[in-house]
């Protein structure tokens, strides 16, 4: 399902440092994500204050190279700065590195860093605290998830000189910068590097960001201050130093009703994951100043194993899309406040194809006739068989809405006869559930996304769902263009090819089915 999200106070003052351009705050859980009770603000930002968040995941681990959830991240996009930053189109803005480089057959790249960067513990950026960080990532003690997964095929990173960071690949990785503006990927400091012995966490990051992190309170508030000596702020942002406000303080508030009443009571100003029910309430409340813009990245959906019988049959999987009414979802389980989607990236993506969305439409009779054809008859029961085996799937659950959607799968399947088991469990279990090399599933929950298209494409088609990358996060200062949230851009010339390249493979993708 295509998800929207909803944003609070302006589309510019709660982004990330411009990189995710038109994406919400914690677009994280796709949205209508985030609202806030203000006013809209004036030309002129003015300076000062405190912003209270109510985030709706746990922001326990603040370790860079290990958080699974959004809202982690959402604190890490402002405590860690990273090379580079992207903006909607996917163009690349200087950060920490000034300039890159890349060896005609994509295998190395060359990164050159500025000079003027300071951590928050008074050490200075240099090349080897970039190698560190990211070394540390690869190392296996760390456990790292999707931080690694970001490295593609490496090989090696050096770092020759202060100012110079080489990372080359065993293959290329032409991607490789358009994975760099994550906060997975963000550089610790030295100090706290020297600190670490291979296998520590990080609880308390310490980096170069445009603010520092404070303070985790008993009952779990998370308090960021400004770094009044920020200074260093890519060119995509209007405001390149310090931010505007004071601090940022952030506390995991899970349950939907109580973080909708702590908005309500001025308690938090801003909160993330609006509950659908509450949305049009809000929604027309006076209060509450909504900036709504597409989530980028992969639909709310679910990855389907390719390798597992019977969801290695193609026909299988042509059914399942088939049998599915996605604006029923929608408009029962989420009060018609998304948008049904089919292909494998939303709207919002720079080479989202429309096209796409037209190719399965809500026909169980054709899920039905597709299944005969392929062997798949109804027998003495409601469930399909073929040379003896039933056609039963097993589809894993960790949270919400997934486990909802998941509900409303099994009875659409069933009407065509294919049996959905669903497995719901916590996040620990199941993310050991689906890297399992024992592949015991035929659907795992999608979750999060970049907007990188390649990174997508190949997602999801393997023996098993890859895991979420979570969230874009969110860096709380003004940044500067405009903003579009109605859908990719038309390709730059100097990027046609990569449009092009990036559309055969979305259509590759959508013939292979590796998601619902």
């Amino acid at each position: 399902m295509g998800r929207w999200a909803s944003q609070s106070l302006t589309r510019r003052e709660l982004i990330r440092r411009g990189a995710i351009g038109g994406a919400a705050v914690a677009i994280a859980a796709c949205a209508p994500a985030a609202v806030a009770p203000s006013a809209r603000p004036s030309a002129t930002p003015k300076r000062g204050g405190t912003l209270t968040w109510a985030q709706w995941d746990k922001n326990d681990d603040l370790d860079p190279a290990t958080p699974t959830g959004g809202a982690s991240l959402e604190i890490l996009g402002n405590v860690l700065d990273t090379l580079i930053l992207m903006d909607d189109d996917q163009k690349a803005y200087p950060l920490l590195a000034t300039e890159w480089k890349s060896d005609p057959d994509a295998k190395r790249f060359t990164f050159t860093l500025r000079d003027d960067v300071t951590f928050h513990d008074g050490s200075r950026l240099d090349s080897s605290a970039v190698k560190r960080t990211w070394d540390r990532i690869l190392d296996p003690k760390t456990k790292s998830t999707v931080g690694i997964g970001l490295f593609g095929p490496v090989d090696r990173i050096d770092a020759p000189d202060p100012r110079t960071v080489i990372v080359s690949f065993k293959q290329p990785y032409p991607f490789f910068p358009q994975q760099l503006w994550r906060p997975y990927l963000g550089i610790l400091s030295p100090k706290q590097l020297d600190s670490l012995k291979p296998g520590d966490k990080v609880v308390t990051p310490i980096g170069s960001g445009p603010y520092r992190l404070s303070s985790r309170s008993a009952d779990g508030v998370v308090t960021l201050t400004a770094n009044a000596d920020y200074k260093w702020g890519a060119a995509l942002l209007r405001n390149q130093s310090a931010p505007y406000l004071d601090s940022l303080k952030f506390r995991a508030v899970a349950e939907p009703g109580t973080r909708v009443a702590t908005l309500e009571s001025g308690e938090y100003l801003l909160i993330d994951e609006l509950p659908e029910p509450d949305y049009a309430r809000l929604r027309s409340d006076a209060r509450f100043t909504f900036v709504e813009t597409v989530r980028r990245g992969i639909p709310l959906g679910f990855f389907v194993n390719v390798q597992r019988p019977p969801t290695n049959d193609l026909a299988v999987r042509q059914a399942m899309n088939w049998a599915v009414d996605r604006k029923n979802i929608v408009d029962k389980v989420f009060f018609g406040v998304h948008r049904p989607s089919v292909g494998p990236l939303t709207q919002g993506v720079w080479s989202y194809l429309a096209e796409l969305e037209n190719r399965y439409t809500f026909d169980p009779k054709k899920a039905q006739q597709v299944l005969d054809d392929a062997g798949w008859k109804q027998g003495s029961g409601p469930i399909r068989e073929k040379g003896g085996q039933k056609l039963s799937l097993v589809l894993a659950s960790f949270r919400e809405p997934w486990s909802t959607i998941a509900d409303a799968l099994q009875s659409q399947f069933r009407d065509v006869g294919i049996d959905l088991m669903v497995q719901k469990m916590e996040r620990g279990p199941y993310l050991d559930f689906i890297r399992s090399t024992e592949n015991k599933h035929n659907l795992a929950a999608s979750a999060g996304g970049g907007f990188d298209p390649k990174r997508r494409t190949t997602e999801g088609v393997r023996g098993r769902a890859a895991p979420s990358h979570g969230p874009r996060a969110v860096r709380v200062r003004a940044d500067a263009g405009p903003g579009r949230g109605d859908g990719a851009a038309p390709p730059r010339s100097a990027d046609g090819a990569r449009w092009a390249q990036r559309a055969s493979a979305e259509r590759r993708v959508a013939r292979g089915l590796a998601e619902i």
